[in-house]
């Protein structure tokens, strides 16, 4: 008897839910669509410093910046641009991009610039850095762990990072406490850090208007239907290639899913046509344009 009780009830549950449903979707206006799940943003951060005060000028970065916004902007991502940031500007636009993103989300931070190790911690290097020791650096410069922390605590489902800064210290006035290139970072859940060359080695700003790091990735990056994976294996082949193998790009990841630049699906296309080879000319090969530190 109670069996038949609670299927009686059951039943009565069941057809109240239907009603309800039917009344909700009467009480819309005619022609009204239901209100849809907002689809996640693309959001990406961009800065470039080239412009330092007390370090080393360099000639690229803020080229490399404004190029890479363009063409993360021509792929659907809402870019913020910051160029020769000093540290209060980049510490401003790092903490807002990253309180920006909500976790439906994908988040992109691409740093071009001066960049050093500290006791196996990185640094990006603001314009207005002018620090008189190691122990003092890590208050006048930011630590890359900052970025991943705020794209970390967003709980976003896929975040990049994009660091063009693998260099040697731009401070001649010390070296004690400080490693050659940047230190290997290990990519939280669901992102991909990706470097100009491998962990404790030295990045090329170049000799043209890109460093060969980010002319590559302006090469690949809007091809269609190429995994985000697959964008990184072209560039390193191009880097390598034109800086002779004295550079080679390299990358952390813990994707969980697909991530496409421009389109998703279908056949891998075509490489397009390799770039030649730097001209081998003396006292002016690949390795003698200026390092970014």
């Amino acid at each position: 008897m109670n069996g038949i009780r609670r299927g009686v009830a059951g039943g009565w549950l069941s057809l109240a839910l239907v009603l309800a449903l039917a009344a909700g979707a009467a009480a819309r206006p005619k022609g009204v669509a239901p209100v849809a799940r907002e689809p996640g943003r693309r959001l990406a951060l961009v800065i470039g410093n080239g412009v330092y005060r007390e370090a080393p000028k360099l000639a690229n970065p803020v080229n490399d910046a404004r190029a890479m916004a363009a063409a993360l902007e021509r792929v659907g991502l809402r870019v913020t641009l910051l160029t020769d940031g000093s540290h209060r500007r980049m510490e401003e636009a790092i903490d807002t991009f990253g309180l920006a993103l909500r976790p439906e989300d994908v988040g992109l931070f691409y740093y071009s610039g001066h960049g050093v190790q500290v006791r196996g911690e990185n640094y990006l290097i603001p314009v207005d850095a002018n620090p008189k020791a190691a122990t003092v650096l890590k208050f006048e410069a930011l630590n890359a762990a900052r970025v991943l922390g705020m794209m970390e605590a967003a709980g976003n489902r896929l975040n990049l990072v994009i660091l063009d800064a693998c260099r040697n210290n731009p401070f001649k006035g010390f070296t004690k406490g400080l490693d050659p290139g940047l230190a290997r970072m290990d990519a939280p859940s669901g992102s991909l850090l990706a470097y100009a060359t491998a962990p404790g080695q030295v990045a090329e700003d170049g000799a043209g208007r890109n460093s060969p790091y980010t002319a590559a990735l302006l090469r690949h990056l809007p091809t269609r239907g190429l995994k985000v994976e697959d964008v990184f294996k072209r560039v390193r082949t191009d880097v390598e290639r034109a800086t002779r193998k004295a550079q080679t790009p390299w990358e952390a990841t813990s994707l969980k899913g697909d991530f496409y630049f421009a389109g998703a699906g279908g056949a891998v296309p075509p490489r397009p046509p390799e770039p030649p080879p730097p001209a081998a000319s003396p006292g002016n090969s690949a390795t003698s344009s200026s390092s970014r530190s």
